[in-house]
């Protein structure tokens, strides 16, 4: 049995419910990795009730998918949500929702669980730029928190990663000042981007005055795969028995079970399946690490079939 994850890779509540729909009535979905492996260079994975745990769902807005959530509360399905609000501009993220909807989204959503602790809000990434300084991110950051009062108790949130996909996609990289790059693992990144400005001294104290603003708010700021932190703020949990743990004790103990399935250098999530794919979504996010292209995403959402077994061919 699984959790099934939907999804790191796109954003399948907010654009491709029709799809999730006929993937659950078929009973299984399919997809690839950049990796490639699997059967026909494809992965399936079953979505038949009796194997599955539950969901855990990854969206900067669910209104279009409101009918699925409906439908697995119906047949008795958990599910969970890590579900993000930022509030940046069209120029970051073209294709989100103003803050306000995602917000108003967000206390629907969660007013539809067993509890807050079954919805985590996602601050991330933080983004510090001329635009979004460290007082604009306090101020938004503090507007949000008070909106979501009560429903939900874990903000997760990191500095956006010097990935070299999101620095050739950025609209002004140098602007930017990108979380501290690891010598090694953003070898190629720093070679080809030499002057790149880094998180420093104020943004330390900026994650400290959010923690503090959060804690005001019954909130727990927790520090997301940015391991420099670690020690200093609380380490996020993005797929956890906690999230799942309002759905009661029985539940509790099969997750218990799971083994660890870490997505990246200091990942703590338990093992999930994961149905999406990259260059799906058309959100247009810059700093989004499985979308090659916004083009090549629009066009392939424009080509996607409902009916298909994968989000793209």
């Amino acid at each position: 049995m699984n959790i099934i994850s939907v999804s790191r890779r796109t954003d399948i509540p907010h654009y491709f419910a029709a799809w999730f729909r006929e993937r659950r009535k078929a009973g299984f979905a399919e997809y690839r990795t950049v990796f490639g492996g699997g059967k026909n260079g494809r992965f399936r994975v079953s979505l038949e009730p009796q194997e599955v745990l539950g969901y855990l769902f990854w969206t900067k807005y669910a209104s279009p998918f409101h009918d699925e959530l409906a439908a697995l509360r119906t047949d008795g399905i958990p599910y969970v949500f890590q579900y993000t609000v930022t509030g940046y501009g069209k120029e970051i993220q073209p294709g989100i929702p103003h803050r306000d909807a995602a917000i108003d989204d967000f206390m629907r959503t969660a007013g539809k669980l067993p509890g807050p602790a079954a919805i985590q809000w996602r601050y991330d990434p933080i983004l510090i730029s001329p635009t979004y300084s460290g007082d604009w991110h306090r101020r938004n950051f503090e507007e949000i928190a008070d909106r979501l009062l009560g429903a939900t108790r874990v903000v997760n949130v990191s500095f956006v990663e010097p990935y070299l996909k999101a620095l050739t996609k950025a609209p002004d990289w140098c602007s930017i000042r990108w979380r501290r790059p690891d010598p090694v693992r953003h070898k190629t990144a720093l070679r080809k981007f030499p002057d790149l400005q880094t998180t420093g001294p104020e943004e330390d104290a900026l994650l400290a005055d959010l923690a503090d603003i959060a804690r005001q708010r019954n909130i727990e700021l927790r520090i997301c795969c940015n391991g420099e932190y670690c020690g200093r703020f609380p380490v996020a949990t993005c797929c956890g028995i906690e999230l799942f743990a309002p759905y009661g004790e029985n539940l509790e103990r099969r997750l218990s079970g799971l083994a660890p399935g870490p997505s990246r250098p200091g990942c703590r999530c338990l093992k999930t399946m994961d149905i999406g794919m990259d260059t799906t979504c058309p959100g247009g996010c810059f700093y989004c690490y499985v979308t090659t292209s916004l083009e090549r995403a629009r066009s392939n959402f424009a080509l996607h079939d409902p009916a298909a077994t994968m989000l793209r061919s």
